[in-house]
Formats: structure tokens, sequence, C-alpha cells
């Protein structure tokens, strides 16, 4: 069961220090703003953690986002994010570089293909759309479904999705108060990972757990 503890501290030295020594995180480039340089110094050197890039909309324009997405991937970073919203001809030029750059290797970055909805949790005929949407056109080898929980219903549209699909392409989990249980709850459903806030930081999406938390309701410490 892994858990990616989210890297939020403005500046690359403070983000490393939020990390801390644990084994699995996500880099958040949108809200520690690294250079690209800074960025690669980091996952090359601390090759015993696995990263996730992930640069939002807002903080660089589209192409130097995209430029840190591919330096990641040159580099051999375990995941790049990139939202549903940006478009399937981008997914698919980041899957096509990833491939491109393993060779004859095993191909190493996978392509993570998210879709946040912090309003509400569409109906599952809607989700299994979403998530066929993600794998089938956007190419996405993990589909991230993450929505606000208003009812606790919710939660259980979110987290029937590990029945009707293979685990190995979907990781969903609810937003919110209400939705809190549904993170851990997501790994015992078969997720492949989830996501926690450092011990000493900001959470990174609402009803997000520490890492500290996230692991004792989990049996790990």
């Amino acid at each position: 069961m892994n858990i990616y503890v989210c890297l939020s501290a403005e500046g690359i030295k403070n983000a490393e220090k939020q990390l801390g020594g644990e084994k699995f995180a996500e880099l958040r480039v949108d809200l520690v703003k690294p250079t690209i340089d800074e960025m690669e110094e980091l996952i090359t050197r601390r090759r015993d953690v696995s990263f996730i890039v992930t640069c939002r909309p807002g903080f660089v324009d589209e192409e130097t986002s995209l430029n840190y997405l591919r330096r990641a991937i040159d580099i051999n970073a375990a995941y790049v994010d990139i939202e549903i919203e940006r478009g399937a001809k981008l997914s698919a030029e980041l899957e096509r570089r990833a491939i491109n750059t393993a060779g004859k290797y095993r191909r190493q970055t996978q392509i993570i293909v998210s879709y946040h909805n912090f309003e509400k949790t569409p109906r599952r005929k809607e989700l299994e759309k979403i998530w066929s949407d993600m794998v089938n056109i956007h190419r996405a080898d993990i589909a991230k479904i993450a929505c606000m929980v208003n009812e606790p219903t919710d939660n259980a549209e979110l987290l029937s999705l590990y029945d009707f699909m293979s685990t190995r392409y979907v990781v969903a989990f609810g937003m919110g108060e209400t939705g809190r249980l549904s993170r851990p709850m997501s790994l015992m459903c078969g997720a492949q990972f989830t996501y926690a806030a450092p011990d000493d930081g900001t959470p990174t999406a609402p009803g997000q757990y520490t890492v500290s938390e996230m692991k004792k309701i989990l049996g790990m410490e």
C-alpha cells in the first residue's frame, strides 16, 4: 500500500524537507515552483524515491508546464500526471515520449490522466464514461478520479469503480470531509496508491489526511 506524500512547500529544499524519509512523493511543481533543472536534480539524486510529477495550470504557460512533464519522462520519473481537460493529444504525446525514452528497455514512466470535480461526484454511468475516455482516448496508464463527496453515497459510487474496472487502471477516491475515509478505503479496494499531506505541510486537496494519519489508519505504524 503506497502513500504518496504531496510536496507543496515553495522551494526545492523546503519540498525535500517535507519528503523526510518517505519513499513515495507527488512533486507539485506548480506549488514548489522549482526550475526544470532543480526538478531534475532532485529526482535523479533521490532514485530511492518514486515520484509523481504534476504541474497544475496557472503556475506557468502551457508549453512550459509540458516541458516539466517531458523532462520528468526523460529522466524516468515513476509517473507524470496530466489533467483530462488538457486534451488527448497532449497525453498521447507524453505516452509516446515515455515509450521512446525507454528504447529497448522496459518503459519506466507511467502516464496518469486525472479528473477532478471540486463540486460533486457524478453518477456511476458518467464516472464509467470518464474512465473509459481516460484509458481508451487519452491513453492513460492510470485514470485518477477525485470528486467532492457531498453525501455518504458518493463514496460508494467512487469505490464501486474498483469492482467494475481493473484496479491496474484506476485510482478513485473522494474529497472533502465526508469523502476522507474513501482515501484509505481506496487502497483496501485495490488502488495502487493514494495521496497524503506531509506532517508539517498544508493539504493539497480538501479532506486529505497527513501521511502519519494515513499510516495509522492503515495499521502501518
